[in-house]
């Protein structure tokens, strides 16, 4: 699998563990969502599921200057997710921030309201400068 399909497993995990109300592991969470799925790539996935999980409040505390008029808690859970994981890739990776911002373009587009891959490329344009 390609990084861009990681980030998309990366990014349905998120969302599945943040709208599920039971108990639901990391590890349950994948493997809801890719069968068999073991080795560098899915420990690349738990590891980035768990970083961000683990450090949402001061990615939150990053990102969350640059919303202009928004607040965190108006922000639908995709676009909350996408932020999370930009930022933090931003911070803690050596992804190139041009990889960082298509990626989270291009998940914004698939998962997000309409034009919100516009709101998502501004606010992290913003954080980089």
């Amino acid at each position: 699998m390609k990084r861009q399909e990681l980030r998309e497993i990366v990014f349905k995990a998120l969302y599945q563990l943040e709208n599920n109300k039971t108990e639901l592991t990391v590890e349950e969470a994948i493997s809801y969502l890719v069968e068999d799925f073991k080795g560098e790539q899915y420990l690349y996935v738990k590891n980035y599921v768990n970083q961000v999980i683990e450090k949402s409040n001061e990615l939150d505390d990053i990102f969350k200057p640059h919303l202009k008029n928004w607040t965190l808690e108006r922000l639908l859970k995709t676009d909350r997710i996408i932020l999370r994981m930009a930022t933090y890739e931003l911070e803690y990776t050596d992804t190139p921030e041009k990889v960082v911002f298509n990626e989270a373009v291009e998940i914004s587009k698939t998962y997000s309201d309409d034009d919100h891959y516009k709101f998502i490329n501004g606010v992290l344009s913003s954080l980089s400068k």
